[in-house]
């Protein structure tokens, strides 16, 4: 097992530097966390590369894990509050030799009907798989296995490289110009590849993680973050808007230097809500895209470009480019809107949907067809929506996403789809607010205002990453007949 990461290594950070912060209160230095790691690498100690499930990856044993699963070469893979379901997916379908997760409740109980047995009792106990050789092997480039958002069904996982993890870490630093005087707070999941960035970014600039399960969405993560001077914190656009409502202002918690904005489109007039304030304190509200598939962010628009250029989502990150292609593959113009295609050492080795998928190499080339719509202006991106979400209404074309962005740009959360081809359904959580907006909507569309149905919900449904969850969505306008 030749190809290895050694994230505490990739800022040459101090011995003594702060690593880790803990909601307890405790702090371990980049020495102390290895030490900590170092025990799972013993466990970890096997004949073959495996793969290896990691349970509560926001904990210090979860991280440990995870950074020593890489360390030792093998390809991790992390699952937080994941239903038993996901679990289930996972164990039988790709089978990994250890899986890192609590003695007792319904995983242990899972792992323990299909044949795992408990091989070491860390902080987090390591269960491995009986039965000797592994059914397939995993390629000796592979460094993780991740889930996609899995927004329209169910999710895939990508397979990404060491090469992918590592250049992705340091192309974020560069654009952020981090450095070791921060501390990145886990405000998202670290199963979700916007979150695990941050994680990974940080330890690439000799920074520190502060660990932390509370939302930010939450008086409680605020309070977290000032006791322990956060400078850099994550959310989905759904957070924003929701600390807007609440006027919520940064300016009370000085230590924050980043906000950074990524999982989604937001509104204009949120971005420059955040973008005034953070450029009030010298700080930076940053928008970024990103795929997992391209190991997390790909583009990065600076703060002090935030006010000027509302609504990009800026330039490649250092390493990647970022170009326009028509239906033809043919380069578009400045301006003209085609797919969003990414070259660089971030675009994953691949897809896979079960274990012998894991034994295969790079299927990408460096390339990816991001699937996203978007027009480069002055070297800066636009996103505008899906390749998939363009519908014909009542023999019209429609992009779906840019219903979306209509109504949320008039304050209104809503989800659109198209049961049939002469209608939208729209559910939402502000039906009044939906209404009157759908007049204007319908007129800028083309289409009878009639073509437009609202259904009202209490809450729009969203995945774990903040996202619209789609298959929920789809199951409410499918019922509304």
């Amino acid at each position: 097992m030749a190809q290895t990461l050694d994230l505490l290594s990739l800022g040459a950070a101090a011995a003594e530097a702060a690593a880790v912060t803990l909601t307890n209160g405790t702090a371990l230095t980049y020495a102390e966390l290895r030490a900590f790691a170092t025990r799972y690498r013993r466990v970890l100690d096997l004949p073959h590369k495996a793969l290896v499930a990691v349970d509560e990856p926001r904990s210090l044993a979860g991280l440990s894990c995870y950074l020593a699963a890489l360390a030792a070469g093998h390809a991790p893979f992390l699952a937080e509050n994941a239903e038993p379901a996901l679990w289930h997916e996972v164990i039988t379908g790709y089978q990994p030799e250890v899986v890192a997760a609590r003695a007792v409740g319904p995983l242990a109980t899972l792992l323990g009907r299909a044949g795992y047995v408990q091989a070491a009792d860390p902080p987090l106990p390591v269960w491995r798989r009986t039965g000797g050789v592994p059914v397939s092997p995993v390629h000796a480039d592979l460094g993780m296995l991740i889930r996609t958002s899995g927004s329209a069904g169910a999710p895939k996982m990508v397979r990404l490289s060491y090469d992918n993890l590592r250049a992705n870490a340091v192309a974020i630093r560069e654009a952020l110009a981090l450095g070791g005087a921060d501390r990145a707070l886990t405000s998202l999941p670290l199963d979700f590849s916007f979150g695990l960035s941050m994680v990974n970014s940080a330890f690439a600039a000799a920074a520190s993680v502060v660990l932390c399960e509370w939302l930010p969405s939450s008086d409680a993560f605020w309070e977290y973050a000032d006791h322990v001077r956060g400078t850099c914190v994550g959310a989905v656009p759904a957070t924003y808007r929701f600390l807007r409502a609440r006027q919520w202002d940064p300016a009370t918690h000085p230590a924050v230097r980043l906000l950074l904005h990524a999982g989604g489109a937001l509104d204009k007039e949120t971005i420059g809500y955040y973008a005034a304030r953070m450029a009030s304190r010298d700080g930076g509200f940053v928008s970024m895209y990103g795929q997992t598939e391209a190991t997390a962010r790909i583009t990065c628009l600076p703060g002090p470009m935030a006010q000027t250029y509302t609504g990009s989502a800026g330039r490649a990150v250092p390493g990647s480019l970022v170009t326009i292609q028509r239906p033809d593959g043919a380069l578009a113009a400045d301006g003209e809107t085609g797919e969003i295609v990414v070259r660089g050492p971030g675009v994953m080795m691949g897809y896979a949907t079960g274990r012998p998928d894991l034994a295969a190499g790079d299927l990408q080339g460096s390339t990816l067809r991001t699937g996203d719509l978007g027009y480069l202006r002055d070297g800066l991106l636009y996103v505008t929506g899906r390749v998939d979400r363009q519908v014909k209404v009542l023999g019209r074309r429609v992009n779906l996403d840019q219903v979306e962005a209509v109504l949320s740009s008039r304050g209104i959360a809503a989800a659109a789809e198209t049961p049939d081809d002469d209608r939208i359904v729209i559910v939402t959580d502000d039906p009044a607010g939906a209404r009157s907006a759908c007049r204007e909507l319908a007129r800028m569309i083309g289409l009878p205002f009639a073509a437009l149905t609202l259904v009202p919900v209490p809450d729009l449904p969203r995945g774990r990453n903040g996202k619209t969850d789609r298959l929920a969505v789809r199951r409410i306008t499918g019922a509304a007949t």
